[in-house]
């Protein structure tokens, strides 16, 4: 599977609306590295996830909310996910902070656009974000599984 990239996979108005969630409820994030993630489950965005995710055989398993804070980065690495992660992606709610694009091990770099999603197998793809320079980049970042039978 190849990185698949849906502009406007959200609206200007979603993207606001979980930056503001996550706002609200900052207070359950947890420190991870040098980013903040806030656990949900919400059935919108669930559901939006799971129309794409359903082409390649899967489904949400978890997501995330993630501030990245200035000064924030991360490496070149594999998800290191569930052994039955088969699909991750990463859906930009902001773009007015400078740095932070997600960059791929062969050299391909995406630049952050407010509503724009990546999916991609990260535990095939090695991949990683450049460090964020200015204001705070903000993402869902999620996994998939294999979707079950139906019996």
């Amino acid at each position: 599977m190849k990185t698949i990239i849906i502009d406007n996979f959200l609206s200007k108005v979603e993207c606001n609306n979980l930056i503001n969630y996550y706002k609200e409820n900052e207070k359950f994030s947890k420190q991870w590295r040098d980013v903040y993630p806030l656990s949900c489950n919400l059935k919108n965005i669930k559901l939006k996830l799971n129309i794409i995710s359903k082409e390649y055989e899967a489904e949400v398993d978890w997501f995330e909310i993630v501030k990245w804070p200035i000064g924030s980065k991360q490496n070149l690495h594999f998800d290191d996910a569930k052994k039955d992660t088969v699909l991750s992606s990463i859906t930009y709610l902001n773009d007015n902070f400078k740095g932070g694009q997600t960059y791929f091990e062969e050299g391909t770099i995406f630049k952050p656009k407010i509503g724009r999603s990546l999916f991609f197998d990260g535990q095939y793809y090695r991949h990683g974000v450049k460090t964020v320079e200015e204001n705070t980049r903000y993402v869902v970042a999620a996994w998939y599984k294999k979707l079950n039978p139906v019996s």
